[in-house]
């Protein structure tokens, strides 16, 4: 069994023993029995277990959590000591060489963003050549194998090191690293003994923690402790927690995608204007001048104007057949037919994606391509955004029409009497009371629709083509930011290139775009919302 299963079920033990303990201490401090007590017998034992088990656990939760990082810290600490020797000879050599001198210089000086990138890489360059020149002069004079691997760590970009410490962890630990040097078994075998000493050094002191709460939360148990209201404030605290779970997610989402758009902002000079306003997008190119290729482009204006006319189109589809199906179903349909239609207009919803994509693709793509082929616009094509927005829109129908459903039948039936018994007919009620009662789920409803629309993957993929085109015509192909993001982080990727980078930013300016619909619908709602006693 291994150690962390092992020791995972005697807590489970100690906090069962814990329980019963506890509940058998509160009935014989009590010589009237339960009724003496100030709580019952099973809020005793619910003390103990809590102070038995939460410090242990909670304890076992932040080693998983952080003690791979403090490994790789310490692992860190040791290879820098090691090496410093061999880096006090590479800075020594690196402030004497020349070519390093002239390119601090040059990038002290500033200018043209081209000059200094070719700064940067000559710099880089001689830093590669003497760090080279110190690794082989470190083997043949027979420096420590812990020595070289310190070394070869300070060496590395800061990018690299991260794959440096994954590959010794995974070379310590029988995994399957990227490749296998004589500095990674050094500092493989570094690893090995840090990690027992954490694991089980943690593993003994969570067992001490759990007995010493124990035996300390069993001391407590009389017959007149308020048990009760303990174990009450601790399950408080714990709802507490949990609902704050969710605003805690939320801010370490934010936080990744704004650190990672800072370092791809960083990667391309900062130059935030040519992303949110350039108006070609071609990632998969170089972004320096010393290397081949051309210069960079990451304007992402196709992708925000794709993604806004497949939305638009999608919701020119959903919006008005999901609100007025919702209306009739609710306020005009008698009951047999809404059992019926209204189950198979959900259906939809669970229909899978890539069946829609197989759709447009195979059948409303070329039926849209004929159709427009026919009235004269011999450049259509079967990928087009057009296809995509209108399969999208149906695939959306139900996520409006049967929130918005729901949201209508929620208005209380008197404002319906009341508009009747006042002489308006039907449709009057619905237009004047009941829409405007029912406004802020409507408006929900159609914001849900609109984020769906807004992150859908599968159909523009099939349907839209993959093409970054700046244009405003409907039947030709398009894409959108969340296919970009999908294709710029398939496979093996680099996360210290721009490339990579960028699907960060893309993901940044999809989060305040949806942040900003969210807030302007807010806003619509408090000014339009019928209010009612």
């Amino acid at each position: 069994m291994p150690a962390n299963a092992l020791l995972l079920l005697m807590m489970l033990v100690l906090i069962s023993a814990a329980f019963y303990l506890g509940r058998s201490r509160a009935l014989r401090s009590s010589p009237g029995g339960s009724a003496a007590l100030h709580s019952l017998p099973n809020y005793h034992g619910y003390f103990v277990a809590l102070w038995t088990g939460f410090p242990a656990l909670l304890l076992i939760a932040l080693i998983g959590l952080f003690g791979a990082t403090a490994t790789s810290q310490i692992v860190e600490s040791r290879l820098t000591a090691a090496a410093t020797p061999l880096v006090e000879i590479y800075d020594a050599r690196l402030a004497e060489d020349s070519g390093a001198i002239s390119a601090r210089e040059a990038i002290a000086l500033g200018g043209e963003p081209a000059s200094i990138s070719r700064a940067r890489t000559q710099l880089a360059e001689r830093q590669s050549a003497i760090a080279a020149e110190v690794e082989q002069m470190a083997e043949s004079e027979g420096y420590r194998p812990l020595a070289r691997a310190g070394f070869h760590f300070h060496a590395l970009p800061r990018e690299r090191r991260q794959l440096f410490m994954s590959d010794a962890r995974a070379l310590a630990f029988n995994g399957q690293p990227s490749e296998q040097t004589a500095e990674l078994e050094a500092a493989a075998d570094v690893f090995r003994p840090v990690d027992q000493s954490i694991r089980y050094g943690g593993a003994i002191l969570a067992i001490i923690l759990a007995l010493a709460g124990l035996f300390w939360s069993r001391s407590r148990v009389q017959a007149g402790f308020r048990a009760r209201n303990k174990v009450e404030s601790a399950f408080t605290a714990a709802l507490v927690f949990c609902s704050a779970i969710a605003i805690l997610t939320t801010i370490g989402i934010i936080a990744s995608l704004l650190f990672e758009s800072l370092r791809f902002f960083e990667a391309i000079d900062w130059r935030i204007d040519q992303f949110l306003f350039g108006t070609q997008w071609s990632p998969q190119i170089a972004i320096r001048a010393d290397q081949v290729g051309q210069s960079g482009a990451f304007g992402a204006v196709p992708l925000f104007a794709g993604t806004f006319m497949i939305t638009v189109i999608a919701m020119l589809v959903a919006g008005p057949i999901g609100l007025f199906s919702a209306i009739y179903l609710s306020e005009y349909a008698g009951k047999r037919t809404r059992n019926i239609v209204k189950p198979v207009m959900e259906i939809l919803a669970g229909i899978p994606t890539v069946v829609y994509g197989f759709f447009a693709l195979l059948t409303v793509g070329p039926a849209i391509r004929a159709a427009a082929q026919w009235v004269g616009f011999e450049g259509a094509v079967t990928q087009s955004a057009l296809s995509a927005g209108l399969v999208m829109g149906v695939m959306i129908i139900p996520f409006v029409s049967s929130l918005s459903d729901d949201v209508i039948n929620a208005v209380p039936q008197s404002l319906r009497d009341g508009a009747y018994a006042m002489g308006a007919t039907r449709s009057e009620t619905v237009q004047q009371v009941v829409i405007p009662a029912a406004l802020p789920g409507i408006v929900g409803a159609l914001l849900l629709a609109v984020s769906r629309a807004v992150g859908e993957t599968m159909i523009v993929v099939m349907a839209a083509g993959q093409g970054a085109n700046l244009t405003a015509n409907p039947l030709e192909s398009v894409t959108t930011i969340t296919v970009q993001i999908v294709m710029l982080l398939t496979g093996d990727q680099e996360f210290d290139s721009a490339k990579t980078l960028s699907a960060f930013a893309l993901g940044l300016v999809l989060f305040m775009f949806t942040l900003a619909l969210n807030v302007v619908a807010l806003r619509v709602v408090q000014k339009y919302r019928e209010k009612y006693e």
